[in-house]
């Protein structure tokens, strides 16, 4: 195939404005997702897009989260910290529960069994898998398809289609608020990645657009085009992802796969029931914050079900980091005789 990132970005952009035309949940990344992934298990050509592409994508996201923080936010950030905790313990109970339930439907070794139940920081789980000599591509296996199961299942469990028309760009008021922020923003990026700071984008986004519109700056509002553009890129990345793991072995794993999320999931809306009782934040909040995976599709997902973008945000970033943290300690438990 002759340029292939032209021809994946054509077909992305296609099934995408298909998708979105008849108001299919997240169908700007389902869409994608999808028909990449055929392309690629029929031409065995596995094109991503490029690095600073999915950077920009995310950091799009993350503008536009940030831009929906409003003055009451110190009221509500009052009670994360209980929240964040509530998160962290429902994160251990799905590690150790999911890692048991895999055991008993797979002829995996302890470590490898909870490795691909961790819900979050990826890289870690398998760099303590091939540490302890477990079985790396299985884990990688079944942490794609999670991660593809949240995706499609989520969207429709909390996205109600928008029925509204809505400017796609800019309005002109809007135009030389985003041609002073952006190109500030991707420097910030960058300076991030060169620090090795977990998904610098959304960090750079979230924040910053909040600390905009906190303080009566500026108020970004974000045009549903540049939206659409990153979820594109995020289900055309997923799906080349997704089937670089090969049809077989995915058909083969996805029941087990399948079971263990749904049992993940089933947790994660029990801690997110108790925040939501407990603490007075609203359920779809609770449950997008809680979920166990999708550092990066969560937030959009946020962004389209009107949820509490910085809240979900920050639960997931946490998530990933205090996972990175817990991870290398439970596999030394967990790889003991």
């Amino acid at each position: 195939m002759r340029f292939p990132l032209l021809v994946f970005g054509l077909i992305s952009a296609v099934s995408a404005v298909l998708l979105e035309a008849i108001n299919f949940p997240l169908g700007a990344m389902i869409g994608p997702m999808f028909a990449v992934a055929l392309v690629a298990h029929r031409t065995g050509i596995n094109q991503k897009p490029g690095v600073d592409a999915h950077h920009f994508a995310v950091l799009l996201i993350g503008l536009a989260l940030g831009g929906q923080v409003t003055s009451d936010i110190v009221e509500q950030i009052q009670l994360w910290p209980m929240s964040l905790l509530i998160m962290i313990v429902t994160m251990i109970f799905i590690f150790w529960a999911v890692g048991k339930l895999n055991q008993r439907m797979l002829n995996l070794d302890r470590v490898s069994a909870h490795m691909a139940a961790a819900p979050g920081n990826l890289s870690s789980a398998l760099a303590v898998t091939e540490h302890y000599g477990g079985a790396l591509t299985q884990v990688a296996v079944y942490q794609s398809l999670r991660l593809a199961l949240l995706t499609l299942i989520v969207p429709f469990l909390f996205v109600v289609s928008d029925q509204t028309d809505t400017a796609p760009a800019f309005s002109r008021s809007d135009f030389l608020t985003w041609i002073t922020v952006l190109p500030i923003a991707w420097l910030l990026t960058n300076l991030f990645r060169q620090l090795k700071i977990t998904t610098p984008g959304l960090i750079v986004g979230v924040f910053g657009a909040a600390l905009l519109g906190f303080f009566d700056i500026a108020r970004l509002n974000t045009p549903p085009l540049f939206i659409a553009f990153a979820m594109m890129l995020f289900g055309w990345r997923i799906g080349i992802d997704i089937i670089g793991q090969g049809l077989g072995v995915l058909l083969k794993t996805f029941p087990p796969a399948a079971l263990s999320t749904g049992l993940a999931v089933g947790l994660a809306f029990l801690g997110s029931f108790l925040v939501h009782q407990f603490l007075g934040f609203p359920f779809v909040d609770a449950a997008l914050a809680f979920m166990p995976g999708g550092f990066q599709v969560m937030p959009v997902v946020a962004l389209e079900a009107g949820a509490d973008g910085l809240f979900v945000t920050t639960h997931h970033l946490i998530r990933v980091l205090a996972m990175g943290v817990m991870i290398p300690f439970f596999a030394m438990y967990w790889s003991r005789p």
